[in-house]
Formats: structure tokens, sequence, C-alpha cells
């Protein structure tokens, strides 16, 4: 699901955001809150996917906060792998289906040939046709 992080959309679960918010509350303080040390972190694209992390060096965080957005990003990057394999696989049996369907005709078809071949043959054997003597 999409959510907001640091004015950013990223593609989070259910328990990667709520892990964000646990996060969060463990370093708010009277004068600071703990959204603030996911600042700068990363850029993401249109569909909330991480593309970019960025050191931290341009404001304090926590390693605990970076290490956060790291398996975020990895876990974002094998949804979208295990996503694409199993298109990869449903589109392969689809495939193989039309195949074993084609084969099955052409299967069918030989049978038909071969049974025109043995009324072709019994015929030219039974009838004695003259040409044009």
């Amino acid at each position: 699901m999409l959510r907001i992080i640091d004015n950013k959309r990223i593609e989070l679960t259910d328990s990667e955001f709520k892990l964000y918010q646990e996060i969060c509350r463990a370093y708010d303080g009277p004068k600071f809150k703990g959204e603030e040390l996911f600042k700068d972190l990363f850029e993401t694209d249109q569909s909330g996917i991480i593309t970019f992390l960025r050191p931290p060096n341009r404001s304090f965080t926590s390693m605990e906060v970076y290490m956060y957005i790291v398996g975020v990003m990895t876990h974002q990057m094998l949804r979208l792998g295990y996503t694409k394999v199993n298109t990869f696989i449903k589109d392969g049996q689809e495939t193989l289906n039309q195949l074993k369907m084609a084969n099955d005709k052409i299967v069918e078809l030989e049978k038909k040939v071969n049974q025109l071949d043995t009324i072709v043959g019994n015929l030219s054997t039974n009838v004695n046709i003259p040409f044009g003597d």
C-alpha cells in the first residue's frame, strides 16, 4: 500500500508501516519527532519503490532508521522479483498449454490424412479409370 514518508510516496506493507511508526515513536522527544530521522534518506519512483538510498550526511539519523530503509528497499525489490517470476511462470504455463493443444490438433490431422490416404489408395486399386486412350 502506498504511504507517505518524508513527503514521498513509498510502497509499504502494513507490518513495514507499523514498524516505521514504532521507530518514530521510540525517537520522539519534547522538541523532536521521530519522523525527522527519515529526512533526505531516499528517493522513490511514482510506484513508491525506493530507487536511491542517500548516505545520512545531511542531518542526524540513527543506524536503526537507515537499516530499516535498506530493509524496505530490499523487500520491495524481492516483491517485484517474485511478481515478475510468477508472471513469467504463468505465461510459460499458458504457452505450454497452447503448444499441447496445437500438438493434439496436429496428431488429429495426421490421423485424418492417414485415413484419406487409405481411402484414396483403396479407390485407385479397386477402380480402373482409363485415361483418354
